[in-house]
């Protein structure tokens, strides 16, 4: 198999040099004061004193780095980070993979033409996620690690991912809100044709909280839909702004991560996603496809086991 770099990461590569490691500054349109629940945490368990994701970015993209560790249980080597910056301690998440390969083999023999697994796709998906008004893909960003180029992510303080959860026999809930977690999950791994949701990426907080993290095998050029069969339902806000994505809008935010074959597969299954919810809402009523979501924090507890996606 040839293994061959890709040119848009080493464009990019080459422009974050230009101006010392550190990637273009925040949006002025970036987020609002995140909720409470999603309060982030520096290596002593308080609370960041971020108030925007502006702000943590800046943090990620300019702290120092102190010290590093190999993260255990990822095929691709992620390494566990302490950024330090103006008395401010935090984890973060380096990611420096980028691979293609014409036919690598996957458990159970199944093949993929055109497999590509890169760093560049990890802050796409958060930017994604922000246009879509999902707010449980962690902040990540662009930057230099020791001269090589990666991404760079806020680490999820005591979390668990689902692999751990089930090694120690932890049952999973059956209550809406967890269900209803999985289903924009299910979701949004449609949109992105995510190729690699499996239990060391799925993290879960003590809350019932489930983040998505690990995105480095993700939007596909394929215009088709991954399993839709897991989508028997969607949160109606994020219905609602992926109906009114701009198609323009999208393709100058993910310019900077996105090949335009890869926006135009991720303009495709955007239409495949709504025309399946439309079909969806047409048999079962809105009501029984449409929900409203409000995350509420549980009482603090062993986190539960996550579902197998699709389940």
């Amino acid at each position: 198999m040839t293994q061959r770099p890709r040119l848009r990461a080493l464009l990019i590569a080459a422009a974050v040099a230009l101006v010392g490691g550190i990637a273009p500054a925040a949006r002025a349109e970036d987020p609002a004061p995140a909720p409470a629940w999603r309060t982030f945490f520096d290596v002593d368990g308080k609370p960041l004193p971020f108030k925007t994701d502006a702000e943590l970015l800046e943090f990620l993209r300019t702290a120092e780095p102190i010290s590093e560790t190999h993260l255990s249980g990822g095929i691709n080597f992620p390494r566990k980070v302490v950024l330090e910056k103006d008395g401010i301690k935090a984890d973060a998440v380096f990611r420096d993979v980028n691979e293609d390969k014409d036919k690598p083999t996957f458990g159970g023999g199944r093949n993929e033409i055109g497999f590509t697994d890169s760093y560049i796709y990890e802050p796409a998906a958060y930017e994604l996620g922000l246009m879509l008004g999902l707010d449980n893909v962690p902040p990540a960003t662009l930057r230099k690690l020791h001269y090589k180029s990666g991404s760079i992510q806020i680490f999820i303080e005591h979390a668990k991912d689902e692999k751990k959860l089930i090694e120690e026999h932890i049952e999973l809930p059956k209550d809406q809100m967890w269900m209803k977690q999985v289903q924009m999950m299910n979701f949004f791994d449609a949109l992105i044709y995510n190729v690699d949701r499996n239990r060391g990426n799925i993290l879960i907080t003590k809350d019932w909280r489930l983040w998505m993290i690990d995105h480095t095998r993700t939007f596909r050029k394929l215009p088709t839909l991954q399993e839709p069969v897991t989508i028997h339902q969607c949160e109606r806000g994020v219905y609602q702004k992926l109906k009114a994505l701009d198609e323009k809008e999208v393709r100058e935010r993910m310019k900077p991560y996105l090949s335009s074959f890869e926006i135009d597969g991720l303009i495709a299954r955007r239409k495949l996603l709504l025309d399946l919810i439309d079909k969806l809402i047409a048999e079962k009523g809105e009501d029984q496809v449409l929900y409203d979501f409000t995350f509420v924090p549980a009482a603090p507890a062993a986190a539960p086991a996550a579902t197998k996606p699709g389940a």
